[in-house]
C-alpha cells in the first residue's frame, strides 16, 4: 500500500514537473523568438530603450509582489480549507501596493528620471504602470492555480500571454510600425484577456474573505512567516534587474541593448529553476521531518550536477551563439554572455538549496543572503563598472551570486545539523 501511494505521487511530480517545463520552453521559446525580432528590427540603441521599458514592467510586476506568492502557496497548502480567503489578503495586498506605485508615478516622475539619468524614460512611465498592473493581477490567478496544483490551467494561461505578445508584435513589425511606445503598449496589454477570463476567481476571493473572514491567529502566523520573506525577496528582487538599471544609468541605452541581448539569451536557461520552484516548493512545504529534506537535497544536488556540466559546455561557443542570433551588430555582448552563464550556475543552485529553508519555515537565512548578495554587488559594481562597462556589472553579478551559494550552503548544512540534533535527543 504504501509503495503504491509512493509510486502514484512520484508519478504526479514527474507530470507536474513536465507540465511546468513544456510551459516554460513554450513561454521562453515564444519571447526568444520574440526578442530575435525586435533586436534586429530595431538595433542596439533602440532595443535598449524597448528593454527598459519590458524590464521595468516585468521587474515591477516581482518587485511589488515581495514573494507574497511563496506565503500564499505555502500556507493555502497547510489549510487548505482557508485557500480563497489567504488569496483574497494578497488581492488586497497587490491592489495596494499598485495603488502606491499608481501616486509614485504620478506625483513624482522627475525623480525616477534624475535617478536613471535618462529624461527620455518619462514618456513611458504610464505604460510601464499598466504593464506593471496586468502582470500582478495575472500573476495573483497562476499563483492560485498553481497552489491547486492545476499546473495545466496555469500553464495554458502563461504561454497564451506570451503568445499573445509574439503575434501581437509580429504583426506590428510587419506592418513597419517601429515606434516603440506603441510596441512596448502591446507589451503591457498582452495578459488582460486572460485576467477579464479569470475575473470570476477575484470575486470568489473577496466573498470568501468577507463572509468567512480570516483568524487572527492564521493572519499572525502568516505575517510571521512572511516579514523575513518580504525583507528578503527586497533584496533578491532587486537584484535580478539591478545590474541592467544600473547600464542604463551609468552608460547608454545602446550599451542597454547589448547587456539585454546577452541576459535574454541566459533567460531560457531559468525555466529549469522556475521549473524547480513552481512544482517542488508546494511539494517541499508538506514535509515535516529532516530526512525528507535531506532526500530531496540529495535529488537535487544530482539534478544539479548535471545540469552545471552541460552549461559549462556551452561557454566556448558564446561568441558563435551571438552572432548567429543577433548578428554582428550585437557581437560585443559575448563576454558579457559568457559571463553571466557562469553566474547563473550559482544561481540554480541556490534556487534548488532556497526551496528546502522555504520548506522549513526559515526564510529569514534566504533573507540573509539576499542582502550580503546584494552588497556584495553594489560594491563590486562601483569598482568594475566605470572599468570594465557592461562586462564589469556580468561580473559583480557572478560574484554576488557565488557570495550567497556559499551562505546558503552554510546555513542549511548548521540547520539540518541543528534539527537532526534535536531529533536523536527526542
Amino acid at each position: 500500500m504504501l509503495d503504491s501511494i509512493k509510486h502514484r505521487v512520484k508519478k504526479e511530480t514527474l507530470g507536474h514537473l513536465s507540465i511546468v517545463f513544456t510551459e516554460n520552453i513554450l513561454s521562453k521559446g515564444f519571447n526568444f523568438i520574440l526578442i530575435i525580432l525586435i533586436a534586429r528590427a530595431l538595433g542596439p540603441e533602440k532595443y535598449g530603450v524597448y528593454s527598459f521599458v519590458t524590464v521595468s514592467v516585468l521587474f515591477l510586476g516581482t518587485f511589488l509582489d515581495f514573494s507574497m506568492e511563496n506565503s500564499a502557496v505555502r500556507f493555502s497548502g497547510k489549510y487548505q480549507n482557508k485557500r480563497e480567503e489567504i488569496f483574497g489578503v494578497y488581492l488586497i495586498f497587490k491592489t495596494a501596493t499598485l495603488t502606491i506605485l499608481f501616486f509614485l508615478v504620478l506625483l513624482f516622475p522627475k525623480a525616477i528620471i534624475v535617478l536613471l539619468n535618462k529624461p527620455q524614460i518619462e514618456k513611458y512611465l504610464l505604460i510601464i504602470f499598466i504593464g506593471c498592473a496586468v502582470e500582478s493581477y495575472q500573476y495573483i490567478i497562476t499563483t492560485y492555480l498553481q497552489s491547486l496544483e492545476r499546473f495545466t490551467a496555469r500553464a495554458l494561461i502563461n504561454a497564451g500571454v506570451f503568445l499573445a505578445r509574439l503575434l501581437s508584435i509580429f504583426v506590428l513589425l510587419q506592418l513597419s510600425v517601429s515606434n516603440i511606445r506603441t510596441i512596448s503598449f502591446f507589451f503591457a496589454l498582452s495578459g488582460l484577456p486572460f485576467i477579464l477570463l479569470c475575473f470570476k476567481y477575484f470575486i470568489n476571493f473577496f466573498k470568501a474573505l468577507f463572509s468567512y473572514k480570516i483568524s487572527g491567529e492564521l493572519l499572525k502566523e502568516i505575517l510571521h512567516y512572511a516579514k523575513w520573506l518580504v525583507l528578503g525577496s527586497l533584496a533578491m528582487n532587486i537584484m535580478t534587474r539591478l545590474d541592467f538599471y544600473i547600464i542604463v544609468s551609468l552608460l547608454s541605452f545602446r550599451e542597454a541593448g547589448l547587456y539585454n541581448s546577452a541576459f535574454q539569451l541566459v533567460s531560457p536557461l531559468v525555466i529549469i529553476s522556475l521549473v524547480f520552484g513552481k512544482v517542488f516548493l508546494p511539494k517541499v512545504s508538506k514535509y515535516t521531518e529532516p530526512f525528507q529534506i535531506k532526500a530531496y537535497i540529495r535529488k537535487v544536488v544530482k539534478i544539479g550536477a548535471a545540469i552545471s556540466i552541460l552549461l559549462i559546455l556551452i561557454i566556448p561557443f558564446c561568441k558563435d551563439i551571438i552572432l548567429f542570433i543577433f548578428g554582428e551588430k550585437f557581437l560585443e555582448a559575448f563576454e558579457v554572455f559568457r559571463i553571466l552563464l557562469v553566474s547563473h550556475i550559482f544561481t540554480l543552485w541556490n534556487v534548488m538549496f532556497g526551496i528546502a529553508f522555504y520548506s522549513m519555515g526559515y526564510s529569514k537565512y534566504m533573507a540573509i543572503g539576499a542582502y550580503i548578495e546584494l552588497l556584495v554587488f553594489t560594491i563590486c559594481s562601483f569598482i568594475l563598472v566605470p572599468r570594465l562597462g557592461m562586462e564589469g556589472a556580468a561580473w559583480s553579478r557572478m560574484i554576488a551570486s557565488a557570495g550567497y551559494l556559499g551562505t546558503v550552503i552554510l546555513f542549511l548544512s548548521r540547520t539540518l545539523y541543528s534539527k537532526n540534533k534535536k531529533s536523536r535527543h527526542i
